[in-house]
């Protein structure tokens, strides 16, 4: 993403204002503390996100900060998945089955909108503090995921996602681990003082992730951004296209390998007795032999459910491909098809794109993704400017971006409050001040 000379007009912070007076920085001070609220239960988040929205009211300024969101590149996406999600509801015919659950859904397509209010907030050195807090949350949190392999952490509710598993709170603290330890990596690429200290926490911080955490999409978006800084940083040349093929053929063989060896047992984990590492292995074990049971027409475990979820939603999205079945329907559409099925209470299709697809249709699968393009836009245009704070918020920005594409693939996270409030926190970070080109 670097290159030698900046184009004409890029994506930049319009100005780093120097605000007085407490009531004008309140909102970057409590938007620099809210990533820690992030590990922690989500009544937290909340409570610091109203905190922010009341700073906001307190802090006066409103022309300017109008200003600021008029002029984000991310405002015309954003309006434009809402307008398809109200255009489509408003020609959707409702039944009665899921009328208690239109509006909640309805909301659910609404979750970018809270990214608003934060880019109303200037850049400015608040941004380095948010990304520092945030690691000491990400190693926080690894030293709880510690304290409970030494059974040493009481399963209350401030450590409860540690302690038991708990679906989306436990696989999010695992994606939030994971981005901090690449934005730890990126950091380190950056910034050469405390080397020492920046070395370990990012050796501690990926350690817990792969050996405690217990979530396989968090690893892998972990090697997946580590990647991206590698290719980042050779450049076009033959090692970049030599890097992807051994990894491929790395793959290949581990895949062979695995398949070599007999299947596991058992692949519910919280039945299983062993090392972090054990646990690891046979996560990724299980995984490969329910892909190879599954497309042999064999039945797969409650841990492969998600293939059955897949194929079926694949199924009901054929119905009706281009404007969906309608917000709400996936739910109700699932439970008939799956009936007798293990997967048949299953609230979501744990993917956005097939959730998408099934509810908008391809229509709002385009806008959702126009979102993304424009986050990827925006962080190549960040990264030629020449403002040095500017370029060093393009990686963040593209490695979130690249958070929400894969764990969009094994999750919906834009479907869960706790995954799609969380991404709209960090992805303030590094937007704040920008705007669209002129």
């Amino acid at each position: 993403m670097d290159t030698a000379s900046a184009p004409p007009a890029v994506s930049a912070p319009i100005q780093t204002e120097v605000l007085t007076g407490w009531r004008q920085n309140l909102p970057q001070q409590i938007l620099t503390v809210l990533p820690l609220t992030l590990f922690f239960p989500v009544g937290l988040m909340y409570g610091g996100v109203l905190l922010f929205y009341i700073s906001l009211l307190v802090s006066g300024s409103y022309l300017k900060r109008i200003h600021r969101v008029r002029h984000s590149p991310m405002l015309l996406p954003i309006l434009g998945l809402s307008l398809v999600s109200i255009v489509l509801a408003a020609m959707q015919d409702v039944p009665d089955e899921i009328h208690k659950e239109f509006w909640p859904g309805f909301w659910h397509y609404q979750t970018y909108l809270f990214l608003l209010p934060f880019l109303s907030v200037t850049a400015g050195p608040w941004q380095r503090r948010a990304m520092q807090v945030f690691f000491a949350g990400a190693i926080l949190a690894s030293t709880l995921f510690v304290a409970n392999f030494l059974h040493i952490l009481p399963a209350n509710t401030l450590f409860r996602s540690y302690v038991i598993y708990e679906g989306n709170k436990s696989i999010l603290l695992g994606i939030l681990m994971a981005v901090a330890a690449a934005w730890m990596l990126h950091e380190l690429r950056r910034h050469k003082d405390h080397l020492l200290w920046r070395v370990l926490a990012l050796v501690y911080v990926a350690a817990a992730l792969i050996l405690l955490a217990k979530t396989r999409t968090a690893s892998l978006l972990f090697f997946i951004l580590c990647a991206v800084l590698i290719l980042r940083k050779l450049g076009w040349s033959w090692r970049t296209v030599a890097l992807p093929l051994i990894l491929l053929a790395a793959l290949g063989g581990t895949w062979k390998y695995a398949l070599s060896l007999p299947p596991p047992a058992t692949c519910e984990v919280r039945l299983v007795q062993a090392s972090p590492w054990e646990i690891f292995k046979l996560r990724g074990l299980c995984t490969v032999h329910q892909l190879r049971d599954f497309s042999q027409g064999r039945k797969v475990n409650e841990d492969g459910m998600r293939l059955e979820i897949y194929k079926i939603t694949s199924d009901i999205i054929a119905e009706e491909p281009w404007t969906g079945h309608g917000i709400a329907t996936w739910m109700h559409l699932y439970q008939q098809e799956a009936k007798g099925l293990s997967s048949a209470t299953m609230t979501t299709p744990h993917n956005d794109y097939l959730l998408y697809l099934t509810e908008l249709g391809v229509v709002g699968l385009l806008a959702l993704l126009a979102i993304w393009v424009a986050q990827f836009w925006t962080a190549f245009r960040m990264s030629v400017h020449e403002n040095l704070n500017t370029r060093e918020m393009a990686m963040p920005l593209l490695m979130l971006t690249i958070a929400m594409m894969l764990g969009g693939m094994f999750n919906a996270i834009l479907r869960d409050g706790v995954f799609g409030m969380a991404f709209m926190i960090l992805l303030a970070i590094p937007l704040a001040g920008v705007r669209k080109k002129n």
